[in-house]
């Protein structure tokens, strides 16, 4: 590694560029990277484009603006020779990006009645499946088609068709002007100008605990030897029979970019794992989850292609010291789990010296803590009343540290947080590439994120408070609000406490004799448990397939939940149109609301 001089790179060197996970808040941060390299004409010289999870997401939508423009199809006439080709994409970006992320994908994912029932009941439709419509629907579709959405389209997404409109990984080659399909990329890239990025998703497979890459050409594990990669252009496996190969290919022939970039920001507990069916054979269903549980930062890909020069943008959290641990449950599970994140990060890294065989690599991390112990980047506001520096570490919980502790989510990001991600991402790759100590004039373009961390009217203070609001999964309305807002947020708070204190109540009332009976029924009770233990011992003692006795009643209730049952329409209905009303009300009046007191 080579991090005490300026990043240089030349014609014949190979350029990889690694996205980290972190959600909207990881993909923020990365536009200002972006942004830097584009100024520094580095994006030119990608050649391998790794992602996880919030890096994908952002990483998806610049492959598609690269391809437009290496194929020369952008609509404004812009070609790669074109001075400041990249930067005029990014600033794009910009734009497009963060206005997708204020309409609130998470509360977005409710809207729909329907799909609420579907997502219920289907075992082939989840919440994963739902994030992949929305993604294509806000971040891919307007890059690939752009246009106003019609009737038809509007009823196609209500009904989850999937059409002309969806991007497939098999169509998603760059092939540049002058170029036919089937070209070797690797001999061109060794004399173009321009080169062509090939694009890794990373997800991570439960089946094997290995790593799962979408790329244009195929999909499938690196180094799986059960799940191996598996190629759109020949899909046939001998194992299988030609029935099974033709539904492969099938199912390969459907893969869209927004299903990989679902799989890859697919969280654990929090969305459902992104299933692919009878791709290895009728028994094997693939469940993917996020790319971070196995590398968050995006290296593999980057080790394995061989790269001469590395940048990694990692916007994870970072473990920080703490002088005294909370002891509570939930706060140890957190705490060891970034240990373990901590621990997996250090092994990925101290992976690049083992495989790069002492071979010179000049790599570049840097990640949103960086900021601590350097220069601060956060212009110069007026100190605050304690006299201590907000951009560094400890207790005081400077800036820079709140903002590394902004929530890893796919709600509404406001413009003070969102502005401040990406200045961050801007300044910490100014850093680490130009060894600056600073920004010390203007950036040489109108970056918007510059523009708004640089104005008058946002002062020291009002930052520190949107910033530490930023940390927190709910309730951050109520915590931006003057003091009438905060009042009126604790009365919403007690009302719902009372309603539900109310429902429990008279619920308890209504059967308080019936439960009186049972807790005066002590002979009932201890029947109860001695013959619960007996099945439990009995259960042990039985053949190994009667055990399985669990598994049978699960398909039953899945054969119930997947068949045509009419009795559970009405509690559908009901389930899938509460979660709806809910949904709007927040999109209407609290979304629109958070985002103008974040202005």
């Amino acid at each position: 590694m080579n991090d005490n001089a300026p990043f240089t790179i030349g014609n014949t060197d190979k350029l990889g560029l690694a996205l980290s996970g972190g959600g909207f808040r990881a993909a923020l941060f990365h536009l200002g990277v972006l942004a830097k390299m584009a100024e520094l004409d580095l994006l030119r010289h990608v050649q391998i484009l790794s992602t996880v999870s919030g890096g994908s997401i952002i990483g998806a939508m610049y492959y598609l603006k690269v391809k437009q423009l290496l194929e020369h199809k952008r609509t404004d006439g812009v070609i790669p020779s074109t001075p400041g080709a990249y930067v005029k994409m990014v600033q794009e970006l910009e734009t497009e990006f963060l206005n997708g992320v204020q309409t609130n994908l998470r509360m977005r994912a409710l809207l729909n009645p329907i799909k609420n029932a579907k997502m219920f009941i289907s075992d082939d439709y989840s919440r994963s499946d739902r994030m992949s419509e929305l993604y294509n629907e806000t971040f891919y579709r307007p890059i690939q088609r752009p246009g106003k959405e019609t009737l038809r389209d509007w009823l196609q997404d209500a009904l989850s068709i999937k059409d002309c409109r969806d991007i497939f990984l098999k169509d998603l080659k760059i092939i540049p002007k002058g170029e036919q399909p089937g070209f070797d990329i690797a001999l061109y890239n060794l004399a173009a100008e321009h080169k062509i990025p090939v694009l890794n998703i990373n997800a991570t497979t439960l089946n094997s605990g290995d790593n799962w890459v979408f790329t244009a050409s195929y999909v499938g594990g690196i180094s799986s030897e059960r799940y191996p990669k598996t190629s759109f252009a020949n899909p046939n496996d001998i194992n299988l029979s030609p029935e099974q190969n033709n539904k492969r290919a099938a199912i390969l022939n459907r893969l869209t970019l927004s299903d990989a970039v679902a799989a890859s920001a697919c969280v654990p507990a929090l969305f459902a794992p992104f299933a692919i069916h009878d791709l290895y054979g009728e028994k094997d269903v693939i469940e993917l989850v996020d790319g971070g549980v196995f590398d968050n930062q995006g290296l593999t890909a980057l080790y394995d292609g061989k790269c001469t020069h590395i940048i990694c943008s990692d916007a994870s959290g970072q473990l920080h010291h703490d002088r005294s641990p909370a002891s509570g449950m939930a706060s140890v599970f957190m705490r060891s789990n970034d240990v373990l994140m901590k621990r997996v990060r250090d092994l990925i890294v101290h992976e690049l010296d083992m495989k790069t065989g002492g071979n010179p690599v000049d790599t570049r991390f840097w990640h949103l803590r960086d900021g601590f112990g350097g220069t601060p980047y956060f212009r110069s506001f007026s100190p605050p009343p304690d006299g201590s520096d907000y951009n560094q570490t400890g207790a005081d919980h400077g800036q820079i540290y709140l903002l590394s502790a902004i929530r890893t989510d796919l709600d509404a990001f406001a413009d003070i947080e969102a502005n401040a991600l990406m200045y961050d991402g801007y300044c910490l790759c100014d850093r680490f590439l130009n060894q600056s100590e600073g920004l010390k004039k203007p950036p040489p373009f109108p970056w918007r994120f510059y523009s708004v961390m640089a104005s008058s009217v946002l002062d020291s203070r009002r930052l520190t408070h949107c910033l530490a609001v930023g940390g927190d999964m709910f309730f951050k309305l109520f915590r931006l609000t003057d003091t009438k807002g905060k009042l009126l947020g604790a009365g919403l708070g007690l009302a719902v406490l009372l309603g539900i204190w109310a429902f429990v109540y008279q619920t308890l009332n209504v059967y308080a004799d019936q439960i009186d009976g049972v807790l005066r029924a002590p002979g009932w009770t201890a029947a109860v448990l001695v013959v619960g233990l007996a099945g439990w011992m009995l259960r042990n003692k039985l053949p190994r397939p009667v055990q399985h006795w669990q598994k049978w009643i699960a398909e039953g209730v899945r054969t119930v939940r997947t068949g045509n049952v009419w009795g559970l329409v009405y509690p559908l209905a009901v389930v899938g149109s509460l979660a709806s009303i809910v949904a709007f009300f927040y999109l209407k009046v609290i979304n629109p609301r958070y985002l103008k007191l974040g202005r």
